[in-house]
């Protein structure tokens, strides 16, 4: 008697984003639930549950809107996740806030603000009123700390390992939770500053 069945099917995939210039750290982490495949060299940002996150460059947000009475400003980034020092920056098309890498924004027309890193909480005071029906747009990047080293569905599976420290293939990064692309000057910059090394 032949016996024909099919019991269960494995698969491989042997791409690794993890580097050989300088050994990497590998942690395995929790990651956000329910987002689908997360790919080989993701960028992640840790939220404040500790679920690992695609790390976001975001342009353009709405913080708020003009009056044409008001100069003061406060709202939550709608990431909801914490942002890397440095990288917020706020305007009104008129005035523009820069981010001082230690939680002020200072404004090239004499306004004051503030950013909690790790809150995303905004607060930002133009120098003068913000006209009328004037969107106030924030650029920031959620905080960097680590990069995916294997593919996850997180449909399916809620842990990862990844990167916290060394080397990394550039090749293999992207960036974004929707929408992947490879990470810029910029931001691989700021993965060196944090002791991940692109090779």
């Amino acid at each position: 008697m032949t016996i024909n069945g099919k019991t269960t099917t494995l698969t491989s995939d042997d791409e690794r984003a993890r580097g050989s210039a300088h050994s990497p750290v590998l942690l395995a982490a929790l990651l956000a639930a329910g987002n689908g495949v997360f790919p080989t060299g993701l960028l992640l940002t840790r939220a404040a549950n500790g679920d690992l996150n695609p790390l976001e460059v975001v342009a353009g947000e709405v913080l708020a809107t003009g009056d044409g009475a008001t100069t003061a400003f406060a709202a939550v980034l709608a990431a909801g996740l914490p942002v890397e020092p440095g990288t917020v920056s706020v305007s009104d098309g008129v005035e523009t806030f820069a981010d001082d890498g230690f939680g002020r924004l200072t404004g090239d027309a004499g306004g004051s603000g503030t950013v909690n890193y790790g809150t995303g909480a905004v607060s930002v005071t133009f120098n003068a009123n913000v006209g009328d029906g004037t969107d106030i747009v924030v650029g920031y990047t959620t905080a960097v700390n680590g990069v995916l080293d294997v593919a996850v569905d997180t449909d399916e599976d809620g842990s990862g390992v990844y990167i916290r420290h060394g080397s990394v293939i550039a090749s293999t990064l992207k960036v974004g939770a929707v929408e992947k692309a490879a990470p810029s000057v910029a931001l691989l910059a700021l993965m060196a500053d944090r002791g991940i090394f692109a090779e």
